[in-house]
């Protein structure tokens, strides 16, 4: 036991480089991301976090702090909080964005902590999607502040509903930033990974009506809207279709009794890809053999797509790619520019006209009872949020 706690020690030095002396207070943002996490905002209950958020934004010395009324558009409670840092030094505005809602109630939330870990006692999950990201940067900006950092001015957006489909960032006022570009802190564990390309997503829900009729006694009469359902997934591919494209099927309903013609069912689905113009193809062309179909079949379809978010694709020498990648490299990590399926509150910011790069938070096993918060790696995320936003404002 002596031994392999010795090992963790050694690791956690290696972790750092050797020059590089950790400028946040981790206690301080560890009991902060506890206090967060034991506070419900799951089930589009988000209005105490805001409350709480904006609370500790004021408290830092903000310009400006406002918490908006997007839950008039989007249901629920709460709104997105918006707050405005003046800059020590003359460089572009820098945005800082993490969503407080969490995917799961995690009312009467059990947590647990040891020496590497945060998690909870399995019967809720810990909302470290994304707490961690939101306390990694309320203790990056008290660290700015305390220890007199030059940094750009910083606007921070913490946003509502980012579970239900990104629908806070989508209601947001993006005229209120001055910033272009910026970082959504709500990666994953690794605190190597900086996300710079994501896809395009579509949604799509497809309703075929056929005529109901006894299937025993005139099934002739009928028009089953399952089968032309089952004739067009037929024709369609559907999981990876190629290296940068997916397409699913995820909800069938329809049907009334085994004895009864059905003439209703409704498909849900998407098509994800890095390439915009594939998904375009994907979506005319499930459309067009949806209503050929349903018109071979003497029924009628109605074929709705609406677009979850944008693609992301960020070059390696974009200035905000560099200076993360200057941030992870001076708390000793060699960063990887990778991709993700997902989408973020970075997509919507990129149909705003604002280029975000994704940036971890150490977050693991995350939408499971068994999420936790890696400790060493909460800290080196948030270590490397702060060493990119001082690259950012050299």
């Amino acid at each position: 036991m002596k031994r392999f706690g010795l090992l963790i020690g050694v690791l956690w030095c290696v972790a750092w480089a050797s020059d590089y002396k950790p400028l946040l207070n981790h206690e301080r943002m560890t009991a902060l991301f506890i206090d967060m996490a034991r506070i419900e905002s799951g089930s589009e209950n988000e209005a105490a976090m805001c409350a709480f958020v904006a609370k500790q934004l004021r408290e830092l010395g903000a310009e400006v702090v406002i918490v908006d009324e997007a839950s008039k558009q989007i249901g629920g409670t709460g709104g997105n909080v918006f707050a405005r840092f003046k800059g020590t030094v003359d460089a572009p505005p820098l945005l800082l964005n993490a969503h407080v809602d969490t995917v799961y109630s995690t009312q009467n939330i059990q947590i647990v902590r040891d020496e590497n870990e945060i998690r909870t006692d399995g019967s809720t999950i810990l909302g470290a999607d994304n707490k961690a990201g939101v306390a990694i940067i309320l203790e990056v900006i008290r660290t700015l502040k305390e220890r007199n950092l030059p940094h750009p001015p910083l606007e921070v957006v913490f946003t509502i509903r980012e579970e239900k489909g990104l629908l806070g960032a989508k209601a947001f006022d993006a005229s209120l930033l001055k910033a272009r570009t910026g970082l959504v802190v709500d990666g994953r564990e690794d605190p190597s990974a900086l996300f710079v390309q994501s896809p395009t997503h579509w949604k799509f829900e497809v309703v075929f009506h056929g005529k109901a009729a006894h299937a025993g006694a005139e099934p002739e009469k009928g028009r089953n809207a399952i089968a032309m359902a089952a004739k067009a997934i037929a024709q369609m591919q559907w999981g990876r279709l190629d290296a940068e494209t997916t397409a699913n099927i995820g909800v069938i309903e329809g049907g009334q009794a085994m004895n009864v013609v059905p003439d209703r069912v409704k498909l849900v689905g998407e098509f994800r890809s890095f390439d915009s113009a594939r998904v375009k193809a994907l979506t005319e062309r499930w459309k067009a053999l949806c209503e050929q179909v349903a018109q071979e079949s003497e029924g009628t379809v109605e074929v709705n797509f609406s677009q979850t978010f944008e693609a992301i694709r960020l070059a390696p020498d974009a200035p905000i790619v560099q200076a993360a990648v200057a941030g992870l490299k001076a708390v000793g990590i060699e960063p990887k520019l990778e991709r993700t399926g997902g989408g973020s509150d970075a997509n919507a910011f990129a149909l705003k006209g604002i280029q975000c790069l994704v940036f971890p938070t150490g977050a693991d096993r995350i939408h499971t009872p068994q999420e936790r918060l890696i400790l060493k790696n909460f800290y080196l995320c948030g270590e490397g949020v702060l060493q990119t936003i001082l690259h950012w404002g050299r």
